[in-house]
């Protein structure tokens, strides 16, 4: 039988002592001391806290499992994607548009994370991403999936509306798996005709001045708003579709569209938060002219079919 003091474990005491005594010699001779070495690893240590929030170790670890994460919401999305593939909208509007664009209806940060950027905390970023994602998948029933077409390309009305915004695209569906009834979104993009912005000014400058203050702005403000693309939405029932009627009222009835639709006008009507067939939307398109449409007859709005890809840029 070996002595005691050639067991595995001693043997592994004995020569950890002896390496951790020829890391201090060396230390030494190469002009070290213990006292600088720990300075040096706190010195560190609080320089990668205050550019990246933490340890590069810590930091990387983060962004992985925050990578990961984002991975698991992008194949539910890209599945989403592939079963609902083409959505239908009916619309004067004459952009040529590609595709359609699907996201998760939670805002989260982009996939790319660099890890090395200075002065963002990382860590924090990450965990904050995570819980985004934690709690869409926890409700993504009602949630559900933003589809946004871009309007910005190829029509002339719509280029100048949106020459000085990064963004053009519009929110057409949230397709979601809690909604029983169908719901239809009407959108409309115009400006205001010269005697509309007559009797709004008027108004405006007829309110008292504690409104302004109560809502942060100023007449002068108000009336610089008029000349802008006024954008109006409005989303209902089924059963208001089949009753011709919208149920709307106080502020909800004065932003929904009027559809006084002209040259300077662009609209668009798709079924909101389902998948349609076409022979189905053909006959709800009937149903939203003589509703919306009835006194303008010569409108001419055609259907659009869309591919839906995933958004790859994940930013919101």
């Amino acid at each position: 039988m070996k002595p005691e003091k050639d067991s595995i474990g001693f043997l592994i005491i004995k020569y950890g002592i002896y390496i951790i005594l020829g890391g201090l010699i060396l230390m030494k001779l190469c002009g070290y001391s213990f006292q600088e070495i720990i300075y040096n690893y706190k010195a560190k240590r609080e320089m990668e806290t205050i550019h990246y929030g933490g340890s590069v170790s810590e930091v990387n670890k983060h962004i992985i499992a925050r990578n990961k994460k984002v991975e698991e919401l992008t194949n539910l999305t890209n599945n989403i994607a592939k079963e609902i593939n083409t959505i239908l909208y009916y619309t004067n509007d004459t952009t040529t548009i590609s595709s359609a664009l699907i996201q998760a209806n939670r805002q989260y940060r982009s996939n790319y994370v660099n890890p090395y950027q200075i002065g963002r905390n990382y860590i924090a970023e990450s965990e904050e991403t995570i819980k985004y994602i934690n709690e869409f998948e926890e409700k993504v029933d009602s949630l559900g999936y933003n589809i946004f077409i871009d309007r910005g390309k190829g029509n002339e009305f719509l280029s100048n509306i949106f020459e000085k915004n990064l963004r053009s695209e519009i929110c057409i569906k949230n397709v979601n798996k809690e909604d029983d009834e169908n719901k239809y979104i009407i959108i409309q993009l115009r400006y205001y005709s010269d005697n509309t912005k007559q009797l709004l000014t008027k108004k405006i400058e007829d309110r008292k001045p504690t409104w302004f203050v109560a809502v942060g702005s100023t007449p002068e403000k108000e009336i610089a708003l008029l000349n802008e693309i006024q954008y109006s939405t409005a989303i209902f029932t089924e059963k208001e579709l089949q009753a011709q009627k919208l149920d709307f009222n106080g502020l909800k009835s004065l932003f929904a569209p009027r559809l006084d639709v002209s040259k300077n006008s662009t609209f668009y009507f798709s079924c909101y938060n389902k998948k349609m067939d076409s022979l189905t939307f053909l006959k709800k398109i009937e149903l939203f002219k003589n509703m919306f449409l009835k006194k303008q007859p010569n409108i001419k709005g055609r259907i659009k079919s869309t591919k839906v890809i995933l958004n790859q840029n994940e930013d919101q």
